[in-house]
């Protein structure tokens, strides 16, 4: 789902946007009739883009897009309807406020055959790698962390590893199989590493997260189905704040 947005007045960028960000989503999600998703464990299995474009302050009549995503056709119908009952109406992210001028539904189309495509990172991703396997790739912490987020200092093994465990866990809770294939992300170039300020319930953390454009051809059906899984949940963790939002570049 693409919504469009008009600022309604000149204010800065807010850095620590997610948690807001995230309210407005739920907020259209609750109101959609998903009462349920918002307090429910685990995977969300939805994820959202930037504000599209990026920048340093907002001015008073710009134009920005929200992407929102998910593998629930069903969902992104109701919050599409949602949206367009609310077309006109200001919403408030954060200090940030915007009037929502459309919305439309576009689908996740991913080339079939041979022919070579390319993911981009739309925004960061994600990957914490747990205590008790830390040692299996070599990895000594400064200190006893229960998990250490993957970092451009480390090897990119265990990021391709842990992204696809994670992407093959969603998958099969998501669709109730049990499938184990993999790989499916064989060539990756690391783009950069960033630190992204949260606010999680009135504390501030950072979250590491990476960057990275993905090349990709020949998936037979069941890889192609879970990729477009991934792109329409999101990859790695933390989804449902907007992390692993991933472009088709073509």
């Amino acid at each position: 789902m693409v919504l469009t947005l008009r600022s309604t007045r000149s204010s800065p960028y807010e850095l620590c946007y997610h948690r807001n960000l995230q309210g407005f989503i739920y907020n259209l999600i609750r109101r959609a009739g998903y009462l349920d998703l918002h307090d429910k464990p685990g995977c969300k299995f939805f994820s959202f883009s930037n504000l599209i474009p990026p920048s340093r302050r907002i001015e008073a009549g710009c134009k920005k897009t929200l992407i929102a995503s998910s593998p629930d056709s069903e969902m992104i119908a109701s919050l599409q309807d949602e949206a367009k009952r609310i077309a006109g109406e200001e919403i408030r992210i954060g200090g940030m406020t915007f009037r929502l001028e459309k919305s439309k539904t576009v689908e996740t189309n991913i080339p079939d055959g041979f022919g070579e495509f390319t993911l981009d990172s739309g925004t960061p991703i994600v990957i914490r790698i747990p205590r008790h396997r830390l040692q299996e790739y070599g990895i000594t912490p400064a200190r006893d962390y229960d998990y250490v987020y993957w970092r451009k200092e480390y090897t990119p093994t265990p990021f391709i590893k842990q992204l696809e465990e994670n992407l093959i866990k969603k998958y099969n809770e998501y669709s109730g199989t049990e499938t184990d294939e993999s790989p499916v992300f064989e060539k990756v170039r690391f783009v950069k590493q960033v630190a992204v300020p949260l606010r999680m319930e009135r504390r501030e953390t950072t979250v590491i997260g990476t960057l990275w454009t993905f090349h990709l051809r020949a998936l037979d059906d069941r890889k192609r189905d879970m990729l477009r899984f991934g792109l329409d949940a999101g990859l790695g963790e933390m989804n449902s704040l907007g992390f692993g939002f991933m472009n088709i570049a073509g």
